[in-house]
């Protein structure tokens, strides 16, 4: 925050201006009883005197008798020297503060006889000259912080050139109206020109194909097209970078195409624009999961995903964070249980130059301030070690963190999604984890079912999965049998919906000299084909084929063992199948 040192200069011009006026010498103090301007020196009392008074009460004082036998006086270091006779001091109010004092001195009978006679106003006087000074200090720190703006967006600027040009793809960059705002060289070179002759023009107007056109007028967001710019042919893909801004909203990536046959090189661009539109299933109890996910997206903190692995969690991470307020800032991903107990806590909170030994000169930022502003996904939370915790929860309480081996306290503002597949309640009871934390980072939670309790589920992630994967074993396979498609809806996925893509590629794999194009049961494998998974009641699950309401009936008999017949555990049961209280007693009558 500024103070009246900054605006000195200014302030000596008004207070030469009062005097020159009224015929009184005129002196500001600022809030640390320091001189910043007047047209007479006057020493300031040690204890502050009538001064510090005003700048405590935040109330004007006026004297035209001053009273050498006051205890201010007796006491004043000054008294002996003292030829003022009268005053008139106005607190200098900012932001709810004051920050100072204008004060009148006067020296002669003639000033206390115009104080006298015009006090009221002289009062109105002096403090609208505060309140000028006010508004002077207000401009003077919009203009700092303007151009502190400048100087960021002038070095953001500098630093987003540099970045561009060391990229080996070609990368334009467009207003809301398609205009050209920044180029690098390699674009450049795709269009054979200059700078200076295509900055401020139109994209559309420098590439004709009408693919392009179309991509970028129905703004068809991460679509990686081919298309043509003069002779050659490029891989083109659009993004936005802004809803709200006009002068930065749109980004052009150009790649040289080398085998254009494969789509793979947009996943990762794709990767970060996961939205529940992604997330398939159309089962009741998915339909209601997201539409859970999406109201809490954009009001809870911290979400605690739970499920088995490979369930979707960090889609589901994804898929929220891009619903929240923040999916235009970062989401950063870690997992707890992939990197090195010794190294976790400097990867989470990051590390000062001399921290350790082989410490990196200068330090390192940790994913905790890399996540500032935006989303921290913390995966395998369970697998945490203990004595991280407590640093953790010390985060989490105080939005605030020091790296290791320093001491300087670094402000965070960050959602934290956390996963784990195993029972942290369980945990916490052993002792093996922290009953704080659980309850600051369980504020809501969001279980994922296994693939086994939705098996209406798998025909669409099958479909799914062969469209995905097809052209990239390029095998001509368009659909699956029926019979094959019967043994993958029975069979029990303990590796859930990763495992079931990985029997998917396999199958498109082994279907390379299929000539109708579908995949039969012989490109089934054996896991599937042989193996004996037990169904929730614990009968062979290949031995009797299942439909819907059988297999549905099975799960609500399990969940009601698991937990009870009271009116709390069936709201326990209807929340684990995604229905409502009211529905799960209707089939509890159907089934009796």
């Amino acid at each position: 925050m500024l103070d009246l040192m900054d605006i000195s200069d200014f302030i000596q011009k008004i207070a030469q201006g009062i005097t020159l006026a009224i015929g009184i010498d005129t002196q500001v103090i600022d809030f640390k009883l320091q001189r910043v301007a007047g047209t007479v020196y006057k020493p300031i009392p040690q204890n502050g005197g009538v001064v510090k008074r005003v700048i405590e009460t935040g109330e004007y004082a006026i004297s035209t008798a001053v009273d050498r036998t006051s205890p201010a006086c007796l006491s004043c270091n000054q008294r002996s020297n003292c030829k003022e006779m009268g005053y008139l001091h106005c607190p200098i109010v900012y932001g709810n503060m004051v920050i100072g004092v204008m004060g009148l001195i006067c020296y002669e009978p003639e000033h206390i006889e115009k104080i006298k006679d015009e006090r009221r106003g002289l009062l109105n006087f002096i403090q609208s000259m505060c309140e000028l000074i006010g508004l002077k200090l207000k401009e003077e720190e919009v203009r700092k912080k303007e151009q502190e703006i400048y100087r960021k967006l002038d070095s953001q600027n500098q630093v987003l050139n540099q970045v561009l040009e060391q990229i080996s793809d070609g990368y334009v960059l467009l207003d809301a109206d398609n205009i050209i705002r920044n180029v690098n060289k390699k674009a450049l070179n795709i269009f054979k020109t200059d700078s200076g002759a295509i900055l401020g023009k139109n994209i559309l107007e420098l590439i004709p194909d009408p693919i392009f056109h179309k991509m970028i007028e129905t703004e068809s967001v991460n679509v990686y097209e081919k298309i043509k710019i003069g002779e050659e042919s490029y891989g083109a893909l659009f993004y936005k970078v802004a809803e709200r801004r006009e002068d930065l909203v749109k980004i052009l990536n150009f790649k040289t195409i080398i085998n254009i046959g494969s789509r793979i090189a947009g996943e990762a661009f794709r990767e970060n624009q996961i939205t529940f539109g992604n997330i398939l299933g159309s089962s009741p109890r998915m339909r209601h999961l997201k539409e859970i996910a999406q109201k809490v997206a954009r009001t809870m903190p911290n979400i605690l995903l739970t499920g088995e692995t490979g369930t979707g969690k960090e889609m589901f991470a994804r898929a929220i964070h891009n619903a929240s307020d923040r999916c235009g800032n970062p989401f950063i991903t870690i997992n707890c249980a992939a990197i090195p107990m010794e190294l976790l806590e400097s990867e989470l909170f990051g590390y000062e130059e001399g921290a350790f030994t082989g410490a990196k000169k200068g330090g390192k930022i940790g994913k905790f301030e890399l996540a500032d502003t935006g989303t921290i996904f913390l995966d395998e939370i369970g697998e945490m070690p203990f004595h991280l915790q407590a640093k953790l929860l010390r985060v989490l309480q105080e939005r605030r963190l020091e790296r290791v081996g320093g001491n300087k306290q670094i402000r965070l503002n960050i959602r934290i999604i956390s996963a784990t597949n195993r029972d942290l309640e369980k945990m916490v009871e052993e002792g093996k984890f922290r009953e704080d934390l659980y309850y600051r980072l369980n504020i809501f939670e969001i279980h994922l079912p296994p693939l086994r309790e939705r098996p209406e589920d798998i025909p669409l992630l099958v479909h799914y999965f062969i469209e995905k994967y097809r052209s990239f074993f390029e095998v001509d396979v368009s659909g699956i049998d029926p019979e094959a498609m019967e043994h993958l809806c029975r069979y029990q996925w303990k590796g859930n919906i990763r495992e079931l893509e990985n029997v998917v590629q396999y199958m498109i794999s082994m279907s390379s000299d299929s000539m109708s194009g579908i995949i039969g049961k012989a490109a089934l494998p054996a896991q599937v084909m042989e193996g004996k998974n037990l169904d929730p009641a614990g009968r062979e699950a290949e031995d009797i084929p299942l439909d819907f309401k059988e297999r549905e009936a099975l799960q609500m008999k399990k969940l009601l063992a698991q937990y009870g017949n009271t009116t709390e555990g069936k709201r326990q049961v209807a929340r684990q199948m995604g229905i409502s209280l009211a529905t799960l007693y209707r089939r509890i009558g159907k089934m009796k």
